[in-house]
């Protein structure tokens, strides 16, 4: 019994180090072929789920990426940050907020959301591969060292382009948040990341700073 054991241990043990180098090498090349990019246009939906308390919820949103700078236009929000300063408008009140921007309070921003992966503070592993409408997808969990907001992330990753085709993230109270890519562009012409008051007559500002 003892010797059986210690032989399933080991099987198990070989099993999620291979799950592991082999997450690790698919991450890296999405990492390389991302670094690679100059920017990112990236279109997507955003959906809340949570069925315990009968949520159900879409949003599309455009999100584009260039060095520390993005503009994320989502449900009658923009919110542009050039790195150093960040606005966001509400199109339904035409008032926008500027603020500094503090990477420490950046949790879970838009470069961070895409780039998570590259985290140092979670452990991942290889679930497998799967054929969705024709895209082979390879699945990859992800799981913070500590506890937090999420227990866990799942990546899909296109595996002909290694790209991200979709995110979904887990809460603690049995919601989900998934951003699935809908459209993707790469070195493209982005316009400034810089919000201008001026073509937002009666604007109201708010300035954080």
């Amino acid at each position: 019994m003892t010797k059986l054991l210690t032989t399933f241990l080991i099987a198990l043990s070989t099993t999620l180090i291979a799950q592991e180098e082999l997450a690790k090498d698919v991450l890296d090349r999405l990492s390389t072929t991302t670094q690679s990019y100059k920017n990112m246009k990236v279109g997507f939906d955003f959906i809340i789920e949570n069925k315990t308390q009968n949520i159900n919820e879409k949003q599309k949103g455009i999100l584009v990426l260039q060095d520390d700078m993005f503009r994320l236009e989502i449900e009658e929000q923009i919110i542009i940050n050039d790195g150093e300063n960040q606005w966001i408008y509400m199109t339904d009140m035409n008032e926008v907020q500027i603020m500094e921007h503090d990477p420490e309070e950046q949790l879970m921003s838009p470069k961070k959301l895409f780039t998570i992966y590259e985290e140092e503070g979670y452990k991942y592993s290889y679930v497998g591969a799967k054929s969705e409408n024709g895209k082979r997808l390879q699945i990859i969990d992800l799981f913070p060292k500590e506890s937090g907001a999420f227990m866990k992330v799942i990546l899909a990753i296109d595996a002909a382009k290694n790209q991200l085709h979709k995110i979904t993230m887990l809460d603690k109270n049995g919601g989900t948040y998934t951003y699935l890519i809908t459209s993707f562009k790469s070195n493209t012409i982005v316009e400034s990341f810089n919000f201008n008051t001026t073509s937002y007559p009666g604007i109201e500002i708010i300035d954080l700073r």
